[in-house]
């Protein structure tokens, strides 16, 4: 068992592409979203803000720049520039950026590394995108975000909850996280937590999977 293990890990990161400083990107999971960004966006893309994001748009400052981190077919980045903030997404899927695109969106194909700058954003969507980096790269990302932020900026951040890490079965690498694992977390990296919540929802694998969903300034 201990042989099948490593096995798996061994292929796992031969799977695994640099980026550059150290960080990484699953090639596996970017090809199963190339692949979906159709369905992502029938299953996504809504005519409104959901709850979340009024709650993250209500705490950001008016007419603010607001970074999407993994932005997909640009749902949240066409609302956030509807009501007023110079919206921007990233993400490492080279077909949902010409999906967000296509809608008007500022999007361009990045990964996690490319967030940088110092004070440059008021706030940082990133909605269950930072689940597929690697946990030994988590702390550095987080850094990163808080120093784009401006004083007082916001970030919403989505993960799944629990241990270790897994494929699901359309080949998507997450890693997951225990509450006080991220609330230690974000602590490090200069955040205040002024909200969370968890819930369990089903996702484009169509499996229903437990999250926590946490709101903080610097």
């Amino acid at each position: 068992m201990v042989d099948d293990a490593q096995d798996r890990t061994d292929g796992d990161r031969r799977r695994m592409s640099s980026c550059g400083r150290g960080l990484t990107v699953d090639r596996d999971t970017i090809e199963v979203y190339d692949r979906s960004a159709a369905d992502y966006a029938e299953k996504f893309d809504t005519a409104a803000p959901d709850r979340h994001l009024r709650r993250f748009m209500s705490l950001v400052a008016e007419g603010a720049r607001v970074l999407d981190i993994g932005c997909g077919t640009g749902n949240a980045c066409v609302h956030l520039s509807a009501a007023g903030f110079r919206a921007e997404g990233i993400d490492a899927s080279k077909e949902m950026v010409a999906a967000a695109c296509a809608k008007g969106v500022n999007a361009r194909q990045a990964n996690f590394e490319s967030v940088d700058g110092n004070g440059v954003f008021g706030g940082v969507w990133a909605n269950f995108s930072l689940l597929h980096a690697p946990r030994e790269d988590m702390p550095g990302l987080l850094a990163r975000i808080a120093r784009s932020l401006t004083s007082g900026g916001i970030l919403h951040i989505g993960l799944k909850t629990g241990t270790g890490e897994s494929r699901d079965h359309l080949g998507r690498l997450y890693t997951y996280y225990e509450e006080d694992e991220l609330a230690g977390l974000l602590v490090d990296a200069g955040f205040t937590a002024t909200h969370s919540e968890t819930g369990e929802d089903r996702g484009l694998a169509g499996t229903s999977d437990p999250w926590i969903l946490v709101v903080a300034h610097v």
